[in-house]
């Protein structure tokens, strides 16, 4: 009987200590989300004070600045220009392909 008792006892020390971890948890988990619109704050708040690099800077206004004076014309020609050179490739890479079949069947034959 005494050895029930004491394997008792051993049970509900570890559950007890299984409800602590439990509630240490918790209360942690609770001080991060009470904590969190402050560091959201202070996060956001330094997003907007930190400027970027100059280079990037110096890209984003050119990038804006050509989009500006692009016209519908321009943007066809390049449009036209891309498909020309996409063509031209295409035409490369079959012609390859047929040169190098070509050369095969010679030194196979």
């Amino acid at each position: 009987m005494a050895k029930m008792k004491q394997g008792n006892l051993f049970e509900e020390d570890h559950e007890l200590n299984v409800i602590r971890e439990k509630q240490r948890k918790l209360q942690e988990a609770h001080l991060e989300v009470v904590n969190l619109p402050a560091k959201l704050a202070k996060e956001k708040k330094d997003r907007d004070s930190t400027m970027p690099p100059m280079a990037e800077i110096k890209e984003r206004q050119q990038i804006n600045q050509f989009e500006q004076n692009l016209s519908r014309g321009q943007i066809e020609n390049v449009l036209r220009t891309q498909r020309h050179s996409l063509a031209m490739m295409l035409l490369l890479a079959t012609t390859t392909a047929l040169m190098l079949f070509w050369a095969y069947r010679i030194i196979m034959a």
